[in-house]
């Protein structure tokens, strides 16, 4: 029998599942107040729905499609090493530049071609992001350029 789900996927998607978990348990077990899970939680909720949609549309593709090769096990650990170093690099260059790195990085593994296209789109996602959290947050954030 061929798995539609490959283990490396599968780990890595629990692996983020149970950070989440824990991270919300631990916000709202610290306050319940608004302001302080105003990010959490919808966050949570947004990748809990997100794996949800991921293991059914590879459960309703055929069987044959899903293999586990070493370049896949290596894509997923460069993107959760990308995030470690996104997540430390927040307060040392600040939430827009670590942003637009991150997400240049991540469309360019992704398989995004062209010199113009990848921090094209970088740039404009991590406005947006700046600004919404900006918008959302009570205090302001660390941030070098916006």
């Amino acid at each position: 029998m061929t798995r539609k789900f490959s283990a490396s996927h599968a780990v890595l998607l629990g692996l983020m599942l149970s950070i989440a978990g824990f991270i919300t348990w631990s916000a709202v077990s610290a306050s319940s107040r608004l302001n302080n899970l105003i990010v959490v939680v919808p966050v949570a909720i947004a990748m809990a729905v997100l794996t949800l949609v991921i293991v059914i549309a590879a459960f309703r593709r055929p069987a044959a499609e899903a293999t586990e090769d070493t370049g896949s096990v290596r894509g997923d650990l460069m993107l959760l090493a990308g995030f470690a170093v996104f997540c430390l690099a927040l307060t040392g260059i600040g939430f827009d530049v670590a942003t637009f790195l991150f997400i240049w990085g991540g469309v360019v593994m992704s398989g995004g071609k062209g010199w113009w296209q990848p921090p094209l789109f970088a740039a404009l996602f991590t406005i947006l992001l700046v600004k919404g959290f900006g918008s959302l947050f009570p205090y302001p954030m660390l941030t070098l350029v916006l």
